[in-house]
């Protein structure tokens, strides 16, 4: 035991960094985010102890241990949400033409026979109405669905 308190007690400032890399390497390889609060409370440690706070090994291990237990206890609640979105979060990452229903274009060239083309950002689209109407250029409109390359609109409140 005498050993290991020798150890601490003279053990510099980055072996505490070290330690938290390790725990991090740990961390990477199993993803399960419990290895990443002492390894957070490990570098947070290593700061300490080169502060005035940190010259006693009893006061590094009281802060490294304190930091771990407070960490696991408050950090998840913030964090495995955000880590772990649900599908619903990504519905339409993968659907371009979804992510385009309800967003507003503007008339590029009048229509004829209720087809067009809009501008939306920086492209134009070819755009039909849903009623058939014309529309002027410049007229503001809402996309209300998406046919392959084809945007279905209607006047724009």
């Amino acid at each position: 035991m005498q050993v290991i308190i020798d150890f601490i007690s003279t053990m510099p400032f980055w072996y505490w960094w070290v330690f938290a890399v390790a725990l991090l390497v740990i961390e990477l390889s199993t993803g399960s985010t419990y290895f990443l609060w002492p390894a957070i409370a490990a570098a947070a440690t290593g700061v300490i102890s080169i502060s005035p706070l940190g010259a006693f090994w009893q006061s590094q291990l009281l802060a490294f241990a304190v930091l771990t237990v407070a960490l696991s206890v408050v950090a998840p609640r913030y964090v495995k949400p955000w880590l772990h979105k649900t599908q619903e979060d990504h519905q339409l990452l993968n659907e371009r033409g979804a992510q385009k229903i309800g967003r507003r274009a503007a008339v590029d060239q009048p229509f004829a026979n209720g087809v067009g083309q809009v501008r939306l950002g920086d492209t134009l689209w070819l755009a039909e109405s849903e009623s058939g109407e014309n529309f002027e250029a410049g007229v503001n409109v809402v996309v209300t669905r998406v046919e392959g390359t084809k945007l279905f609109i209607i006047a724009a409140d």
